[in-house]
């Protein structure tokens, strides 16, 4: 038997037992959304599939999947968090993230990390080993991407719309595709963080009224070269996704209320 790295259970999940497997689920994310660049790394960080990335010091970890260890997920900031390593201590960094870096149910502007510390990024949890875990595949199933690179493919999702299409969403570093039967559209990177976002949304709230994602939100969570972004911005935003949804009789993807924000108006698969 060999037993979980967090307890002596028996491992299950990975290099996890289940019920530490369990204690760190998050909702609307899957186990391809969260992979690691680094190599010749020193320390790993545990997903809920018990699956270790490696961690360097000067890592930083965010939503960006240019960065050192990415976390694809709408709470997380493009740039979340820095771990560094100096005198035998690990210490982790917010970098000024939008919702937050916990350890151990605390937020933290910058902390000791100790053996097997939960992090919490945004609504992502994960655990903190000092020490280099086994790489292991994560597992495949419905629901979930499976990409021959990860760097290539991260995200994917079908939506059915209201007119009862069947969408076909596939992201991609630089951006993505939308497909619709034989017809499909290129969006950019932008364009396609804003379906993300909506769709990420719907997913983890079963109230369709409560599934609206105001215009500061959208902001804050992707990256307008404007610091100041404002509403117009995302309306303009939303406006060209929309015209390109048009051009595959999609355009009824996304709907708005005004003074609420914006949903998906479909349903996710």
């Amino acid at each position: 038997m060999v037993p979980c790295v967090m307890c002596s259970s028996p491992r299950s999940i990975g290099v996890l037992c289940t019920a530490h497997g369990v204690a760190i689920a998050s909702p609307g994310i899957t186990s391809e959304q969260i992979f690691s660049r680094v190599q010749g790394g020193i320390a790993s960080l545990i997903d809920a599939w018990g699956c270790a990335h490696a961690v360097a010091s000067g890592s930083k970890v965010g939503r960006d999947p240019k960065v050192e260890i990415a976390v694809l997920h709408a709470s997380v900031s493009s740039d979340h968090a820095t771990f560094s390593h100096a005198d035998n201590a690990w210490k982790l960094v917010d970098s000024s993230s939008r919702n937050g870096t916990e350890v151990d149910g605390t937020r933290i502007t910058d902390t000791a990390l100790a053996k097997g510390a939960t992090i919490r990024l945004g609504d992502v949890k994960l655990y903190f080993w000092p020490e280099v875990l086994p790489k292991m595949d994560a597992p495949r199933g419905s629901g979930r991407t499976a990409p021959t690179r990860r760097d290539e493919l991260v995200f994917s999702a079908k939506v059915t719309t209201p007119r009862g299409h069947l969408l076909d969403l596939r992201q991609r570093v630089d951006g993505g595709v939308l497909r619709l039967g034989e017809a499909s559209i290129e969006l950019a990177a932008m364009e396609f963080g804003l379906l993300q976002l909506l769709v990420e949304r719907r997913r983890t709230v079963s109230d369709a009224e409560l599934a609206y994602v105001a215009w500061h939100e959208i902001a804050d969570a992707l990256s307008f070269r404007s610091v100041q972004a404002d509403s117009e911005n995302v309306r303009e935003l939303v406006h060209r996704v929309r015209r390109k949804l048009s051009t595959v009789a999609a355009d009824d993807l996304i709907e708005s209320k005004r003074g609420v924000g914006y949903r998906l108006a479909g349903e996710p698969g």
